[in-house]
């Protein structure tokens, strides 16, 4: 069950979009907050500690992809989930989306129904992970999931969270292949489709990161933890 104390900050500058979803969530119990002006939403985040922020990629003067940026770089925000709902549909719009620290991208349109459960889905994750053990060891790896934390021979390495899960997910059994679709329902609550770049960019950004040699692709069926 998702608590009804949860907030949410909606951004758009269609403001029948914004008033609709407003609605939308408030009728699902959420605390709502909603903004049509991209650069009042670091001052909102920060004075209102959403859960979540929903938020458009095509804004005027200050776009989508900026304020996830500067909402990534405030420490009193690092738990916060920050999604895209928006037109945009290219490759390069999603992969810059989670270049800048977005939990999710999400298409418009999309019936209101559809939409509120993938935000439960992402909310209820934010509060259910928590089935592997806190300090985990492996072949140069250490995972401290209490810190969120990685250790690479050494080096500490600091991952934005959905990086980290898919990671401590991974490392839950090595060796085992994991599929698209079992990744997709533990660390994002629903099933993402192939056409969707989600799990691909965070798999690339993990590799960037820690190396190639320890995520492996079997190819058309998903990923598995080497070691």
């Amino acid at each position: 069950m998702i608590p009804s104390s949860f907030k949410i900050l909606v951004v758009d500058n269609d403001i029948q979009i914004l008033d609709n979803l407003t609605s939308a969530l408030r009728a699902e119990g959420f605390t709502v907050f909603s903004s049509s002006n991209s650069k009042s939403v670091v001052g909102i985040a920060k004075s209102e500690l959403p859960h979540l922020i929903l938020i458009d990629v095509l804004m005027p003067v200050m776009d989508g992809i900026e304020v996830c940026m500067d909402l990534r770089q405030i420490e009193d925000l690092s738990e916060l989930i920050i999604v895209f709902y928006t037109e945009r549909e290219e490759d390069y719009s999603q992969i810059a989306a989670f270049n800048a620290g977005a939990d999710d991208y999400i298409i418009k349109p999309v019936r209101p129904r559809v939409l509120i459960s993938r935000l439960k889905a992402l909310l209820k994750r934010h509060i259910t992970f928590s089935d592997i053990s806190v300090r985990k060891q492996l072949a140069g790896l250490i995972i401290d999931r209490e810190r969120y934390l990685i250790f690479r021979d050494g080096e500490e390495i600091v991952l934005p969270r959905k990086e980290f899960e898919l990671l401590a997910l991974l490392s839950t059994s090595p060796r085992k292949v994991f599929t698209r679709k079992e990744i997709s329902q533990l660390i994002w609550g629903y099933e993402i489709f192939s056409k969707n770049r989600t799990i691909d960019v965070h798999i690339r950004k993990l590799r960037e990161k820690i190396g190639d040699k320890y995520i492996k692709t079997i190819k058309g069926i998903g990923y598995s933890l080497e070691t």
